[in-house]
């Protein structure tokens, strides 16, 4: 039993040696060659997710430890930092989820609190690295944005939109502005895209690799705990509350809009889910095209549907589409 267990530590930190290695090499990659960041990001922290998966959190994090090491004294500093901060928790949790066999829906949540984590985290640091206010880090000065609209106007994109130079104007300020209002939303958003984007490359990879990996919940039979609704209808109405009976004071309807916005973001999934349940009765030869449609009109539609579909989500819960709670009360 003694030699049984030695042989394992003996294999995993042997794994883990040649993992952090691969890592410290995928992430010098990311940061000294600049054409290959986008795809490195995606990948550098794959070996760690690989040792958490044979090996456990322990292996994993020691194998993240040794390659940070390896990367802050090859990088500079502040870009290891970045680097480690942002993606490491992220790495652990996915690969401890695929160790314990969690479901699609745990992996994820879990991944994206680690991400939200990282991303405030990094965000922090920066703040206080550059000795700026999180007002002047999302800011805009009225030189640029003047610079921005007379290159709209020479380009003759002003009359294509249909706007005046101050409406742009106007309208670039207030998305800045939006953007510190909203701050909270779009930092947990971003986690949970971030927790999704790891989680498929993974997926991909390490299924063409042949590493066994638990099932995926596929999408047309996701569904959010009943709970969540709930969040939709607080962050309503919190929003409500602060507009009509506190006005003049920001914080409830901020909340509230915050609030709105995470949850429309995850019945935004939910509603993907019902779309493609309905894809899935179509011929199978129909079905690849009519995904790429939906895709393409996303795109085309520069997101104007990601809020339809939203709405589709959260219709679900009191319609059920698709008879996903009527099968659970047959079974």
């Amino acid at each position: 039993m003694a030699n049984s267990r030695l042989g394992m530590e003996t294999k995993a930190l042997t794994e883990g040696a040649v993992m952090a290695g691969l890592t410290a090499v995928l992430a010098m990659a990311g940061i000294y060659i600049p054409m290959l960041t986008p795809i490195v990001m995606l990948v550098w922290t794959l070996p760690v997710v690989v040792i958490c998966l044979h090996h456990g959190m322990r292996a994993g994090a020691l194998t993240m430890a040794v390659a940070g090491l390896v990367i802050l004294i090859i990088s500079t500093p502040l870009n290891a930092l970045s680097m480690l901060i942002r993606s490491a928790g992220p790495a652990l949790v996915l690969g401890f989820g695929f160790h314990r066999s969690w479901r699609t829906e745990k992996t994820v949540i879990y991944t994206t609190v680690a991400a939200f984590i990282g991303i405030a985290a990094s965000l922090a640091i920066s703040i206080f690295v550059m000795g700026l206010s999180f007002e002047k880090m999302f800011s805009i000065d009225s030189a640029t944005v003047t610079e921005v609209v007379q290159m709209a106007a020479d380009y003759g994109l002003l009359t294509s939109i249909k706007m005046t130079a101050q409406e742009l104007t106007a309208y670039i300020t207030e998305i800045f502005a939006l953007m510190i209002y909203l701050l909270p939303a779009i930092l947990l958003i971003s986690s949970l895209t971030t927790a999704l984007t790891n989680f498929m490359v993974a997926q991909l990879i390490l299924g063409k690799l042949r590493i066994t990996l638990p099932p995926v919940t596929k999408l047309a039979d996701f569904q959010l705990p009943l709970p969540f609704v709930y969040g939709i209808i607080g962050g309503v109405g919190l929003t409500v509350a602060g507009n009509y009976l506190f006005p003049g004071n920001l914080s409830l309807p901020m909340a509230g809009q915050n609030i709105t916005m995470i949850f429309l973001a995850l019945y935004f999934f939910q509603g993907m889910g019902v779309i493609s349940h309905y894809i899935k009765k179509a011929p199978p030869q129909s079905q690849r095209f009519y995904k790429l449609l939906l895709v393409i009109a996303i795109f085309i539609t520069f997101f104007n549907l990601l809020v339809p579909i939203s709405f589709i989500g959260v219709a679900d819960v009191f319609m059920d589409f698709r008879g996903l709670d009527l099968l659970k009360k047959k079974k």
